[in-house]
């Protein structure tokens, strides 16, 4: 998986208090816990849809959620 896609999903699950569960995220997403389970560690490139309503859900520029590290840059979620 290219950038930093995985980390930075469970950065921002986390982002919120309290943490978002996997299981909530995916429901949101419309797609199964293990489905979301396996993007953040990396295990399954997510498509293009799924990084724009994500993105979209936490507020964030698509570019900044696959070519930063969130973590780094101390960008949080609205």
């Amino acid at each position: 998986m290219p950038g930093y896609i995985a980390d930075n999903l469970k950065y921002l699950r986390f982002q919120r208090t309290p943490a978002y569960s996997q299981r909530e995220i995916a429901r949101k997403m419309h797609i199964s816990r293990s489905t979301y389970g396996r993007y953040e560690r990396g295990e399954l490139s997510p498509p293009i849809w799924f990084l724009e309503r994500i993105a979209e859900f936490y507020g964030l520029d698509m570019q900044l959620l696959l070519w930063s590290d969130l973590r780094k840059r101390g960008i949080t979620t609205n």
